[in-house]
């Protein structure tokens, strides 16, 4: 059991009647000198798109996947994502209300988190998340981001340093 007690830093016992993990509570507001941001950062992305494919599927949701898959198309139209999904326009207007969500918001806060995204990645240039997120040009991407966090990509992908 060596190498389990190296890895998990804690006793490990076999063939338990059952299995689990125990951790005091004052060990979860400790800081872990060797934590890596980079991979918690990825595990976060992963725990959000597990916990997002567990949630009941809903007509945002099929929006939002709809506007994503076709943002690189150039800026989805309300009539392209309800074709889409098989749906009038008016069909798809009424589901997104009677949940309490608008199209042109849904758009907003795709473009909004995918931009945020596609930043942290240092390979992927202003002109490709531009082109990536439906817009006609980077100088439009720039006014959309200022307008979502008050400050440029520029400016975002500075303070990742």
């Amino acid at each position: 059991p060596k190498p389990w007690h190296t890895v998990f830093r804690a006793p490990v016992f076999f063939a338990a009647e059952e299995d689990r993990l125990e951790f005091a509570a004052r060990d979860f507001d400790s800081h872990l000198d060797d934590a890596n941001p980079e991979l918690a950062e990825h595990n976060e992305t992963v725990l959000k798109r597990t916990l997002a494919q567990l949630r009941p599927l809903t007509w945002e949701r099929k929006v939002r996947s709809a506007i994503e898959a076709q943002l690189p198309d150039g800026e989805p139209s309300a009539e392209r994502i309800a074709q889409a999904l098989h749906l009038s326009l008016r069909s798809l207007q009424r589901h997104l209300a009677d949940e309490g969500c608008r199209f042109d918001a849904l758009l907003n806060e795709c473009r909004e988190n995918l931009a945020l995204l596609h930043l942290r990645d240092p390979e992927c240039s202003l002109a490709e998340i531009s082109h990536l997120l439906g817009f006609a040009d980077t100088s439009s991407f720039n006014r959309a981001f200022k307008r979502w966090t008050g400050i440029t990509p520029g400016q975002f992908r500075d303070g990742l340093r």
